[in-house]
């Protein structure tokens, strides 16, 4: 794996060598925002602001419309995944407006007030997924700096590892030998872990613990999306209860408590959302690649104070 010190650089501008992964962060961190959020009247409000500011602040500041369009780009995202789940303002939509009905748009495997464990297998493949990418940019990296050993310790070897354990996993599904499957998977990972020890020394080993790591890192992205979806649940249950049981002051305090809670939810939420799409682009994914360390151009210019411009 890189060195752990190289995260430090992540505030620098790429090196000229490397791979400028923004334009990657773009369209991945609105879908891992959306996947925490998972809900898609909350996508809504999340948009509604964002064009608020990206049309009101956004006139007067470049940073401002940048962030209208961010907030923007994740409502829309939390948006499609709340409704691909099932979830609108949690259960609001589906138990308490369409009688217990799902959303029309909802996809019954992944319902998520159904099929936790399906959102928990997604995350997973995301983060496979994502990891890997960034490995194949570290491996790119590294071989363009004409640093083939390192490409080959900290990224190609996992590769290896990955190949061994996909046909070790699809020899036994499909055979049902464990031997056989233990033979065509264990001779990657043999020489997987072989190379890992030879480039990384004795302590490479210890790579493996921090790999499984960062994978399942990637699991926060189902534990975030069923706390926004449990607490908007218990929200709308706090809510009915108050205004069925409390005569007369229930009719007052049901609309409170409703507003408030989701509020509440959806600022905590949003937050949550926003600072753990940043952690698994800055801590799993660039951690695979990124070095930095480079300075943000400057064009050359002149600074006078007074300028002669001649004549009389």
């Amino acid at each position: 794996m890189p060195n752990p010190t190289n995260c430090l650089c992540i505030c620098t501008p790429p090196d000229y060598r490397e791979f400028d992964p923004t334009i990657l962060m773009a369209i991945v961190f609105p879908f891992f925002y959306g996947f925490c959020l998972t809900d898609a009247g909350y996508g809504i409000i999340n948009a509604i602001m964002g064009i608020v500011v990206y049309k009101g602040l956004g006139k007067n500041s470049k940073l401002m419309a940048n962030m209208g369009l961010i907030l923007i780009a994740c409502g829309t995202w939390a948006f499609i995944m709340g409704m691909i789940t099932n979830g609108f303002i949690g259960d609001l939509f589906p138990r308490w407006i369409l009688a217990g009905n799902p959303l029309p748009t909802t996809i019954p495997q992944i319902d998520a007030f159904k099929h936790p464990e399906i959102i928990l297998y997604l995350a997973l493949i995301v983060g496979v997924i994502h990891i890997n990418l960034g490995l194949l940019i570290g491996a790119y990296n590294n071989i363009t700096r004409g640093d083939v050993r390192e490409a080959l310790g900290a990224q190609i070897v996992w590769f290896i590892l990955e190949i061994g354990l996909v046909l070790l996993a699809v020899f036994y599904l499909t055979t049902g030998s464990l031997m056989t499957a233990g033979i065509i998977g264990g001779i990657p990972i043999v020489i997987g872990l072989a190379m890992l020890i030879y480039l990384n020394g004795a302590f490479g080993i210890m790579d493996l613990t921090g790999f499984l790591g960062n994978l399942l890192s990637y699991a926060r992205l189902l534990a975030l999306a069923l706390s926004t979806g449990g607490i908007a649940m218990t929200v709308n249950i706090l809510t009915g209860i108050v205004g069925s049981m409390i005569p007369y002051i229930g009719i007052i305090l049901a609309p409170i408590i409703f507003i408030g809670g989701h509020i509440a939810n959806l600022s905590f939420q949003s937050l949550g959302a926003f600072i753990n799409a940043l952690r698994l682009h800055y801590v799993e994914f660039f951690a695979q690649f990124y070095i930095g360390g480079s300075q943000k151009f400057k064009a050359f210019r002149a600074k006078r104070k007074h300028t002669d411009i001649g004549g009389k």
